[in-house]
């Protein structure tokens, strides 16, 4: 169970969640929160979009409890219902949304994201003679040996 203290200060940092989320969707957003929380790719950008995963996943279960009540069962076509229908519509957009959250560091530097590094934890620990203070995200290439 994610620390929803430590959750709610980050959801206030970040702006706090949408006048529109209810209990459901805020339980979504939690958990994800917590996932990219933890691989340590949350801002305010990423926020956002895991916002709006919390609401296709509530909508996705409310639909879901909806065709469930209703017992419907596809017509000799196989055509799907229009709640089925909405429900696939918020399935692709979930499975967009988690490959986008959820990817690995390898999957976001091939897509043009950088490889996930935790400067912070670097800013009080000097490291190969830099001073304290300092962080170099990289180190560029040095020929060995003469001049050029």
């Amino acid at each position: 169970m994610p620390d929803l203290s430590h959750l709610e200060q980050l959801v206030a940092l970040l702006g706090g969640w949408p006048e529109h989320f209810g209990l459901e969707e805020e339980q979504h957003a939690l958990a994800m929160l917590s996932a990219t929380r933890r691989q340590k790719v949350i801002d305010e950008p990423v926020f956002r979009l895991v916002c709006l995963w919390g609401l296709h996943m509530a909508s996705h279960d409310k639909l879901s409890r909806k065709i469930d009540e209703q017992s419907f069962t596809a017509t000799k076509d196989k055509y799907l219902s229009g709640e089925e229908q909405r429900r696939a519509f918020h399935e692709n957009k979930i499975m967009a949304l988690q490959r986008e959250l959820l990817a690995t560091p390898y999957a976001r530097a091939k897509n043009g994201g950088s490889a996930q590094t935790d400067f912070l934890a670097e800013l009080g620990s000097p490291s190969d003679g830099q001073t304290s203070g300092k962080v170099t995200p990289f180190k560029t290439f040095q020929r060995r040996g003469g001049n050029g």
